[in-house]
């Protein structure tokens, strides 16, 4: 009977203490998944530019489980650069944040993520990749001004044909008339989020929805080709800021 895993488990395991193996202590998880693969001109190895040698410390004893090499080779098959599919997929990495993110849109559709990279990196020391941040501060923009001169607040208002356009402040009578800006073109000045940016966060959380994706595909992949396990999708969810956080664990079965 093979022992029904899940497949975030699976990885550590197979990473961090069998495909270290007969390797050189020296040499990091990279190699040990590319050296086998070495004639492959996409193996992990090469695309992270790991290129160790071997050192007076010798070699970690043993070789590695054949299900922790089949794990490898699935890893090796896994895209290393990855983009968002549309501006819908974009928009869902902000959850409750998304009204103050769409300036962040843009420059998130022409990132990439290595689904390689990000499988081994958070196996190897038994982490997922961040998707929590505190909510960010919003900071009043101001226009640059030259010399030792006040900065000045950047506001913008509803010009007489619908537009939206840049303000400047009354002045004279119709400073006196009118106040600092003319109410009736709804001004307004825009915020700058920081602290974390919004980029920053779907950045984040872009890493993590790739990182969930690989780890759906490995299970899928590695299904009925294990000797003794028999990986099951992981216990992560997907997009913990829309759906909250999983349980820590879960019992699974033995399967026949």
């Amino acid at each position: 009977m093979k022992k029904r895993i899940d497949i975030e488990k699976l990885l550590r395991w197979a990473i961090r203490d069998e495909l270290p193996k007969g390797r050189p202590v020296s040499a990091d998880i990279g190699f040990a998944i590319g050296r086998r693969l070495r004639q492959r001109a996409f193996s992990i190895a090469r695309n992270l530019d790991h290129r160790p040698e071997v050192d007076s410390l010798g070699y970690v004893p043993g070789s590695p489980h054949e299900d922790a090499e089949r794990v490898s080779d699935s890893i090796a098959r896994l895209p290393t650069s990855v983009p968002i599919a549309s501006e819908h997929d974009a928009r869902h990495l902000f959850g409750d944040l998304s009204g103050i993110a769409e300036a962040s849109i843009p420059s998130l559709m022409v990132s990439s993520f290595n689904q390689q990279a990000l499988v081994i990196s958070h196996a190897s020391i038994g982490t997922r990749p961040n998707w929590k941040f505190a909510y960010p501060s919003p900071y009043q923009m101001f226009a640059p001004t030259a010399g030792a001169g006040r900065p000045r607040a950047i506001v913008y208002g509803i010009d007489a044909d619908g537009d939206l356009v840049e303000l400047k402040r009354n002045e004279g009578r119709a400073r006196k008339r009118d106040g600092e800006y003319t109410l009736a073109m709804s001004p307004r000045s825009p915020l700058d989020w920081q602290q974390p940016a919004p980029l920053h966060i779907g950045e984040c959380r872009a890493e993590y929805v790739a990182w969930h994706s690989a780890l759906a595909s490995l299970a899928a992949d590695l299904t009925g080709k294990l000797a003794e396990f028999e990986p099951v999708t992981p216990i992560a969810p997907a997009m913990p800021w829309i759906t909250g956080e999983a349980p820590v664990s879960r019992i699974l079965e033995r399967a026949a």
